[in-house]
C-alpha cells in the first residue's frame, strides 16, 4: 500500500488540470456566495410578506368588530375557510376570544390546527402592540400567528383577542424548489465550469508547449534556432528570452570549444610532426654518435615543448572548472618582483634585451606567492620575445589603500588595435607574432589572466604599434 502511495506521489502532475480545478472551484464558490445570498433575500422577503400581511388580516379585524352591530359578529362566505386570493399564496386564518379565552368566532377547523390560547399565553398580549410567534400544528403544519388586544366598540367597549394565522406551507413549497433548482444550477455550473476551464487551462499551455516544441529540436548542431517571442504572452517571453540568451550562451560556448579543440590539435601537431620526421630521418640510414645526439635534443626539445602545452592547459583546466583555493599570504611585493626579474635576467641577456624593476621598499600585499610569480613571469616572459635587440622590458609596482598595481611594459612591437579585445584568449596570436616567435603557444595571456580573475583582480593592456606594450595587473589589497 505504502509502494502504490509513492508511486502516486511520483506521478506528473498536470498544470492544466490544476488551473481547471482551481478555475471550477473559484467559480462554485462564487456561485455559492451569490446563490445563498439571493436566497437569504428570498427568505427575508417571504417573512416581511408575511408579517405585512399578517398585520393587514389584523387590521382588518379590528375593522370588523367596530363595524359589527351589537356584537352580532359573522363571516363572509368568502372568509368561512380563511383568506387568499389564490390557492399559491398562503391562507390566512383568525379567530375572536373574550377576555377569559372563550371562543367567540374563529375560522372553522382552526382548533383542531391551532388551540386556544392558554391562560398564561393570554397574559402575554398586549394591547399596545401586536405579539408574533410561530407554532407547529398536530398535523406537523407550521403557522405564523399575530395576537392583539382590540376594543369591540359594539359591546360597550369589551375588549377582545384578536388572533390571525398563517399557514407557511406555501412558503416552504416555495423554498424547498427554489433549493432544488439551486442544486440543479451549483451540479452543472460545476461541470460546464470544469469543462471551460480545463479548454482555457489547456489553450493558456499551447505556448509552453510551443517552446517545449522548440527546446526539443534543438540539438548541437542546431542551436542557432531561438525561441519565436512575438506570439508569446507577456508572462511567457521573459521566460523565452531567457532561454535564448542560454542558447547565446551554450552556442559561444561551443563554438569556443570547437576552435579550442582545432588550437589544441594545432599546437600538438607541429612538435609531434617534427618529432617523426626526425626519428624517420635518422633511421633511414646509419647515422654517428654526434648526429644522434643532434636528432635527440631536438627531439627533447620537442617533447619539452609538449610538456609545456599540456602543462599550461591543465593549469587551465584545473582553474576553470575546480579551482583549488588560494593559498594567501603577506608576501613582501618587491622581494617577489625580484626573484622574477633574477630568473629572467639571463634569457634577457641573451636576446640584447635590459630588464629592470621599479617598485617601493615594504610594499606588503596578500597574494599566492606561486600564483604572483607565474603571473608576472609569463608577462614578462611573453614582453621578451616581442622586444628588439637593444630594448627594454620594465617591472613596476605601486600600491594605495585598496589596490596592489604591477606592470610589465616593454619596447616591443606593440599590438594593434583590432586584436586587443582577443589577446587574452586562449591560442590567440597575431600573424607577426606567429612568424617572429620560434615556438608560439598563445597560453601565457590566458593564465596570467586566470590567475588574476582568481584573486578578484583585474588585468588592462595598453599598447601602441612601434611603440610598445604595457600591461597592469591589479590586485585587491586586504587591510594588515
Amino acid at each position: 500500500m505504502s509502494g502504490g502511495t509513492k508511486l502516486i506521489g511520483r506521478l506528473p502532475k498536470s498544470i492544466a488540470l490544476r488551473m481547471a480545478a482551481w478555475y471550477a472551484l473559484s467559480t462554485v464558490v462564487l456561485i455559492v456566495v451569490a446563490t445563498g445570498f439571493l436566497y437569504w433575500v428570498l427568505v427575508t422577503s417571504l417573512a416581511r410578506e408575511d408579517s405585512r400581511t399578517l398585520a393587514d388580516n389584523l387590521d382588518s379585524l379590528r375593522l370588523l368588530l367596530r363595524s359589527s352591530p351589537n356584537g352580532a359578529l359573522s363571516l363572509r362566505p368568502d372568509q368561512a375557510h380563511g383568506w387568499g386570493t389564490s390557492p399559491r399564496q398562503p391562507q390566512s386564518y383568525f379567530r375572536i376570544l373574550d377576555d377569559g379565552g372563550r371562543i367567540l368566532l374563529e375560522t372553522p377547523g382552526l382548533s383542531a390546527e391551532l388551540p386556544p390560547p392558554t391562560p398564561s399565553e393570554l397574559t402575554t398580549i398586549g394591547a399596545a402592540e401586536a405579539t408574533s410567534h410561530e407554532a407547529v400544528s398536530p398535523s406537523g403544519k407550521l403557522f405564523q400567528i399575530l395576537s392583539a388586544r382590540v376594543l369591540d366598540t359594539s359591546t360597550g367597549n369589551a375588549t377582545r383577542i384578536a388572533q390571525v394565522a398563517m399557514d407557511l406551507a406555501n412558503d416552504d413549497d416555495l423554498l424547498a424548489r427554489y433549493r432544488q433548482r439551486l442544486v440543479l444550477v451549483l451540479t452543472l455550473s460545476v461541470g460546464i465550469c470544469s469543462m471551460v476551464g480545463y479548454v482555457i487551462a489547456k489553450a493558456g499551455m499551447r505556448p509552453i508547449k510551443r517552446i517545449g516544441q522548440t527546446a526539443e529540436r534543438i540539438r548541437s548542431a542546431t542551436l542557432f534556432e531561438r525561441i519565436d517571442t512575438l506570439r508569446l504572452p507577456v508572462e511567457l517571453s521573459g521566460l523565452a528570452e531567457t532561454f535564448n540568451r542560454m542558447l547565446d550562451r551554450l552556442q559561444e560556448s561551443f563554438a569556443s570549444i570547437s576552435q579550442f579543440a582545432d588550437d589544441v590539435a594545432h599546437e600538438l601537431r607541429s612538435p609531434i610532426n617534427n618529432l617523426l620526421g626526425e626519428i624517420e630521418v635518422a633511421l633511414r640510414r646509419a647515422r654517428s654518435n654526434a648526429e644522434y645526439r643532434e636528432t635527440l635534443d631536438s627531439c627533447l626539445e620537442e617533447c619539452a615543448r609538449l610538456s609545456r602545452v599540456i602543462q599550461r592547459l591543465l593549469f587551465l583546466a584545473r582553474t576553470e572548472n575546480a579551482p583549488e583555493p588560494l593559498e594567501r599570504e603577506m608576501i613582501d611585493v618587491r622581494k617577489e618582483l625580484a626573484a622574477v626579474q633574477e630568473f629572467y635576467e639571463a634569457a634577457a641577456a641573451e636576446v640584447g634585451v635590459g630588464l629592470r624593476l621599479s617598485v617601493a621598499d615594504d610594499l606588503m600585499a596578500p597574494l599566492d606567492r606561486t600564483l604572483f610569480q607565474q603571473a608576472v613571469g609569463n608577462l614578462v616572459s611573453n614582453a621578451l620575445a616581442h622586444t628588439p635587440k637593444k630594448g627594454t622590458v620594465r617591472i613596476a609596482a605601486s600600491a594605495d589603500a585598496a589596490w596592489l598595481k604591477v606592470s610589465v611594459t616593454d619596447t616591443g612591437c606593440g599590438i594593434a588595435a583590432e586584436h586587443l579585445p582577443h589577446v587574452l584568449d586562449r591560442f590567440y596570436r597575431v600573424a607577426r607574432a606567429r612568424a617572429e616567435s620560434r615556438h608560439p603557444v598563445g597560453l601565457g595571456l590566458a593564465i596570467v589572466k586566470s590567475i588574476v580573475e582568481r584573486h578578484a583582480g583585474t588585468i588592462e593592456i595598453d599598447s601602441q604599434m612601434g611603440q610598445g606594450t604595457a600591461v597592469t595587473l591589479r590586485f585587491r589589497r586586504l587591510s594588515e
